[in-house]
């Protein structure tokens, strides 16, 4: 009896052994949503961060401190945060990271959600994202 040849191992071995393994074109497809999701997200960012920047009502002190988080907030989920883990970034002390907190909560820009130990989490305002500040 004869042997298959090598190219018929080959083709046989991709399809046999690789059922439910995902394609290229489904790498394709998730890497594609993976960009569109991270473009949209840097675009609010980008929107909400002009918006923030150009308010006249924001201190110095909110504009470093929303500077900061604006890297590690989203709009979709909350994010813990430390006053005393900001000031220490910043070098700020901690009751002028709490009033630039609170008038980044009263402006909307931030939201806050619940609290964690002695975290605080907050996300960004989805509402924002169309640029209104």
């Amino acid at each position: 009896m004869a042997e298959p040849d090598a190219g018929t191992q080959l083709s046989s071995h991709r399809t046999a052994g690789l059922r439910g393994t995902p394609t290229l074109s489904d790498y394709r497809t998730s890497n594609l949503t993976t960009l569109r999701t991270e473009a949209t997200m840097l675009h609010h960012h980008d929107v909400i961060s002009r918006a923030v920047s150009t308010d006249r009502e924001i201190t110095l002190e909110a504009l470093r401190v929303f500077t900061y988080l604006s890297r590690r907030l989203h709009f979709d989920r909350s994010v813990p945060v430390l006053q005393s883990e900001l000031a220490d970034a910043l070098g700020m002390q901690r009751p002028n990271v709490n009033r630039a907190i609170k008038l980044l909560e009263t402006k909307q820009i931030l939201l806050r959600e619940s609290k964690l130990g002695r975290a605080i989490t907050f996300r960004l305002n989805p509402g924002l994202e169309g640029g209104r500040a």
